[in-house]
């Protein structure tokens, strides 16, 4: 790899985002592109961040750290890409269901996904069916998530899901939660589970 590259991929890992700005505009000026600024710095960088998190390697605060550098490499890079390029690796949108209001492991999901190149939009918390609803309409999202952290609002999820699926066919619904399980999101024909948030990045990956 590229040494600047992976100098970008070394900050990101160590969450130093004061240092990034000169980093990126460093490689820019050795013509490597804002493409491989993203592809082979920045997400190279957090998909080793999501390892060492999965593993106990890295705290919350790190965690932020790092995804705080690499927002602030996007905002350098983003003014690159070609009108219409692609440069998101599809859009999510996140929700904790109605009569729950955790948000803690749903907001750590959207930052490994912002980490890793998604677009992420987050409707917040003690969300209804007709919210979700309203939201997709507006954000026009690949993939749906439902969070829930209390074994009674398990039936909302439930009742969301059936919803969203029967109106949005072609949509991705994917749930994650304490209470919930593989078993529990076959049971109401959700597309996927997620334990944690780097699995949540898993997931989505393979969905998109």
């Amino acid at each position: 790899m590229n040494k600047v590259l992976a100098q970008i991929s070394e900050i990101i890992i160590k969450g130093k985002w004061k240092e990034m700005t000169d980093q990126v505009n460093l490689a820019l000026e050795n013509n490597i592109t804002a493409k491989q600024i993203l592809d082979d710095g920045l997400l190279k960088g957090m998909e080793v961040v999501g390892v060492k998190f999965r593993d106990g390697g890295m705290f919350l605060p790190e965690v932020l750290m790092s995804a705080k550098a690499f927002k602030t490499a996007m905002a350098l890079i983003e003014p690159y890409f070609l009108h219409g390029e692609k440069i998101s690796s599809g859009k999510v949108l996140m929700g904790t269901v109605k009569g729950d209001i955790h948000d803690i492991g749903k907001n750590l999901v959207g930052v490994m996904l912002k980490g890793n190149g998604f677009d992420v939009a987050d409707l917040g918390i003690d969300a209804s069916t007709e919210k979700f609803i309203e939201w997709i309409e507006r954000e026009n999202p690949d993939i749906v998530g439902l969070s829930a952290m209390l074994t009674t609002t398990m039936v909302s999820m439930q009742k969301t899901v059936n919803v969203l699926i029967e109106k949005y066919p072609n949509k991705k619904i994917i749930i994650g939660g304490a209470p919930v399980s593989p078993s529990f999101a076959d049971s109401i024909k959700a597309n996927g589970y997620a334990k944690n948030a780097i699995e949540a990045v898993e997931l989505c990956k393979k969905l998109i």
